[in-house]
């Protein structure tokens, strides 16, 4: 469906967005999303990137709330089981990292024993756009300092 496309690309422009700390961008990215998508298909990336976008700018309650959502309708999707695994943790993971206690709330928690998933078989692609782990930021290449005259460095001594 041509709405479904729209709204994946919408997603992934706001996740792009948000890594880049561009809140405003991603919020403008996800008024793209038509009215009307179906959860199952696309409807969780954009419900999964809302709650983002809502725990990056400072509304905790909204975003982990919305979290919740996604998480407990997961399984109403398309995904495999170790997709909707996947996702289960990442929406896990950013829980912990959101809340003012370091635990996630009671209705992430009391599932987080009730899945497993294989690594090796999750799409590559979810992993890009929904990474488990914070990446830091690249440090840019920085030369090593120089050596002292005589330690080894290739100058020859005066």
């Amino acid at each position: 469906m041509e709405s479904n496309a729209i709204a994946s690309r919408a997603s992934e422009a706001a996740l792009a967005a948000l890594a880049r700390g561009d809140t405003g961008k991603a919020r403008t990215e996800l008024t793209a999303v038509p009215k009307r998508i179906d959860f199952a298909e696309t409807g969780w990336k954009v419900a999964l990137v809302g709650s983002l976008l809502e725990l990056a700018n400072g509304k905790r309650k909204t975003g982990l709330n919305q979290l919740v959502k996604v998480f407990q309708r997961l399984n109403d999707t398309s995904l495999s089981g170790d997709d909707k695994g996947y996702l289960r943790l990442f929406a896990l993971y950013r829980a912990i990292e959101h809340s003012r206690d370091g635990r996630a709330p009671a209705a992430l928690r009391d599932h987080a024993e009730d899945f497993r998933f294989d690594t090796t078989l999750v799409n590559p692609e979810l992993k890009k756009h929904f990474p488990l782990k914070r990446v830091e930021k690249p440090v840019e290449d920085v030369s090593p300092p120089p050596f002292p005259s005589g330690m080894g460095s290739s100058e020859v001594p005066v």
